[in-house]
């Protein structure tokens, strides 16, 4: 009896463990820590530069490092080395087969356990070094000793270290330590002993959009994962407390993570607490992004302090060579931000880059970024201008309210400055920060562009009005029209009374005159101005012919 209740708790226990690790999928061991969807890649302090000592010689350090429980030996090729100073430190017993080259001077730091074994028999000749507590300290003595240093190369197993005689390109005089990979350096070949049981990763295909939780789980002294993501997927990042996530490919992911992150520049703190559980990943994943499946689990338990990561899309190619040399993820100030032009305040209709805008009216632009699930980024707009070389102009700006949810930034601009400007071609820029929480966290400032036509605003300096055909037609018949009631009122007037109505011919014409076209002060003919007092001969021929008039008419209906 006792022995099928022990039996039945060992079975409960194996079903529990097989249940954890299969909480998402099945995980297994990932050969040389890369397949198809995922690739490991550690990263080692380091750092190299142009210098070369008085005498003509390269300053080398290497820093050698050992897991534990592993005991082989490293070949160091040093037959095609430039004249150089080897300086080697290592923090265990190492034992090292040298191929050896006069040109080159070994110096060993004191504390060092190094065994040296020549293919000719003997030991060669090595110098000491002193004693250092830190990476910092031998580079200070290499500097004060030998005037500089060349390079700085850290390797963890190595097999072989194979000096290629190579030279560096044009690199920095100072060397500052960075985290690097082993490809890093032309003029040193490393290879190191393939890793084992440090990746466990499985992959499901699905029809919905990808979705990647990458787990390091607590125990593991991961600090700092330099990540590469594939565009428009949703990623789960999850570390021990202390681990830092550098992202420098941002195109259309979405991030929940429990770590801080480091988003194209922008220093981003920790917001979700998730455990290293399995189950409880699951969960809180399918919960936040309302998803059925995961397209892939990764658990890392590789123990170095810097790592490079990418998370590749599966349905592409093997992983390529250029994976295996690519540098640490950026972490520029470059963002992801573009700016949209509208010609009315309701920000409906975008403005058609090649249509000119009239300088006396408002323009409207719409500054935008991607979003980063969790993640809610503010825009903050500190100057804007125009240029159009070599004119450059400060473009005062006025910033529009807007009511609806994830709103991006809206401002408003005016041309009239640049009326009297004989260019037509602008490029119009803003400096713009990308913000978290309440503008506590901004990245660096960095420009956004649109290009735009603009065209000078032309006033109507006449103030008359503009007759077309059509109007002076209308004129015409109208009066026509008067004249025709003019004529009939007086006939009517006269049959009535008796008496003939005399009508004053030149102020009537002078009263009508402002009918005419060319009686318009802005008209084309310039109106002559009309004598106050005729002369006498004027007078009497005025005189008579108006009197001859006024008879006729009385004679004749007589």
């Amino acid at each position: 009896m006792r022995s099928i209740i022990c039996f039945i708790g060992v079975f409960l226990c194996l079903r529990t463990t097989a249940s954890d690790s299969s909480a998402i999928c099945e995980l297994k061991d990932v050969p040389g820590n890369s397949n198809d969807w995922i690739v490991l890649q550690e990263m080692s302090l380091g750092c190299w530069t142009n210098f070369t000592s008085q005498d003509g010689k390269e300053v080398h350090i290497l820093k050698l490092l050992s897991s534990p429980g592993k005991q082989t030996m490293s070949e160091l090729l040093l037959t095609a080395a430039n004249p150089s100073v080897v300086i080697i430190s290592s923090s265990s017993a190492q034992a090292i087969l040298l191929h050896d080259n006069s040109a080159v001077n070994i110096y060993v730091t004191k504390g060092t356990s190094i065994i040296f074994f020549q293919p000719v028999g003997g030991r060669p000749q090595t110098h000491v070094a002193p004693f250092a507590d830190s990476d910092s300290e031998v580079l200070e003595w290499a500097a004060e000793t030998f005037g500089g240093v060349t390079s700085f190369t850290t390797a963890r197993d190595p097999m072989t270290i194979t000096f290629t005689g190579m030279k560096g390109a044009q690199r920095p005089s100072t060397c500052d330590l960075q985290p690097e990979t082993p490809a890093d350096k032309q003029f040193i070949d490393l290879k190191l002993t393939p890793p084992s049981d440090e990746l466990k990763s499985c992959y499901t295909k699905h029809s919905g959009e990808p979705l990647h939780v990458i787990n390091i789980p607590d125990g593991v002294k991961i600090r700092t994962v330099s990540l590469h993501l594939p565009s428009m997927s949703k990623v789960v990042l999850r570390g021990p407390a202390g681990t830092e996530w550098t992202i420098g490919d941002t195109n259309g992911i979405q991030l929940l993570a429990n770590n801080r992150i480091i988003l194209n520049g922008l220093s981003l703190p920790p917001r979700r607490t998730i455990s290293d559980d399995p189950r409880e990943i699951r969960q809180k994943v399918l919960l936040y992004y309302n998803s059925t499946s995961i397209t892939s689990y990764s658990e890392i338990r590789l123990n170095m302090s810097h790592i490079q990561l990418w998370i590749r899309d599966s349905t592409s190619s093997s992983v390529s060579a250029e994976v295996e040399h690519t540098t640490p993820a950026p972490s520029s100030s470059s963002v992801p931000l573009q700016m949209q032009l509208f010609s009315s305040p309701d920000y409906r209709l975008p403005l058609d880059p090649s249509s000119k805008v009239q300088s006396d009216k408002r323009v409207y632009a719409e500054i935008s970024s991607e979003s980063y699930g969790e993640f809610s980024l503010s825009i903050k707009v500190s100057s804007c201008w125009v240029r159009s070389m070599p004119v450059v102009r400060k473009m005062p700006f006025k910033e529009e309210a807007c009511y609806i949810e994830d709103c991006p930034k809206r401002l408003s601009f005016s041309f009239e400055m640049l009326q009297d400007l004989p260019s037509s071609s602008w490029d119009l820029e803003c400096a713009v920060k990308l913000c978290y929480d309440s503008k506590k966290f901004c990245t660096n400032e960095t420009q956004v562009k649109r290009s735009l036509q603009v065209k000078p605003y032309i006033s109507n300096q006449n103030p008359c009005f503009e007759f077309g055909l059509s109007a002076v037609l209308g004129i015409a018949f109208g009066g026509f029209l008067i004249g025709v009631l003019l004529t009939g009122a007086l006939w009517f007037i006269k049959i009535r009374t008796g008496h003939a109505v005399a009508l004053g011919m030149r102020s009537t014409a002078a009263e009508l005159s402002v009918l005419s076209i060319s009686g318009c002060p802005c008209g084309l003919t310039k109106r002559q101005p009309v004598p106050t007092h005729p002369s006498p001969s004027e007078n009497s021929s005025a005189n008579a012919s108006i009197g001859s008039t006024q008879s006729t008419p009385t004679s004749s209906m007589a």
